[in-house]
């Protein structure tokens, strides 16, 4: 399973994700939009707008929600 985060270092809600991340022992790529412009370039033609933007398999979120990202991990574990 993949999980990637784009983030930036003002996002509160980054943090939460990556905090949720590593509580649930779920390895993540995080890319920095703010410090790596081809990172905000890929995040943007992927769809995202805004940090967080969370892909996890086939699945993006465009913002920190708990609830629905456990329910597609859960689906990826299955």
């Amino acid at each position: 399973m993949e999980v990637i985060v784009y983030s930036s270092g003002h996002c509160a809600s980054c943090k939460e994700a990556i905090s949720f991340f590593e509580e649930q022992g779920i390895a993540y790529k995080q890319f920095d939009v703010e410090v790596n412009k081809e990172h905000f370039q890929e995040m943007l033609r992927l769809g995202g707008i805004a940090t967080p933007f969370i892909l996890i398999e086939d699945s993006a979120f465009h913002y920190f929600d708990r609830d629905k990202i456990k329910e597609v991990l859960m689906r990826t574990n299955a």
